[in-house]
């Protein structure tokens, strides 16, 4: 899958709610589920809500280097253990960039809108 941050996030917190329904124990929740879009089940479901917020702290951003490629990328990924009891494995979604040709900016360059 290609795209931005933002489409990345966007699709990494659409599976991550998926899989936190997935094995969830309350029979009317997924009854409900089944009806309404997560944007909506998020204003009914206060558990949801905390698991969203899970979700938003789980992310993680450093730099690797791959050895086979010979080149740094950088790693963001989202991470989560179980949620329910029978969910036994955890939400993992991850994707790299490579970036040593990337031009970096300035926090200065930015707001000035310079470029290049």
């Amino acid at each position: 899958m290609e795209g931005g941050y933002a489409q990345h996030y966007a699709q990494a917190q659409e599976e991550f709610v998926e899989w936190y329904y997935k094995d969830h124990p309350n029979e009317q929740i997924q009854t409900l589920k089944s009806m309404m879009t997560w944007d909506e089940m998020r204003d009914f479901d206060t558990e949801l809500r905390f698991a969203i917020e899970a979700f938003e702290e789980c992310e993680q951003v450093k730099i690797i280097f791959d050895y086979d490629r010979g080149e740094h990328l950088l790693k963001i990924k989202w991470e989560v253990n179980p949620w329910w009891e029978d969910q036994v494995l955890h939400f993992y979604y991850c994707v790299l960039l490579p970036i040593d040709t990337v031009d970096f900016k300035t926090p200065y360059q930015l707001a000035a809108g310079e470029e290049e």
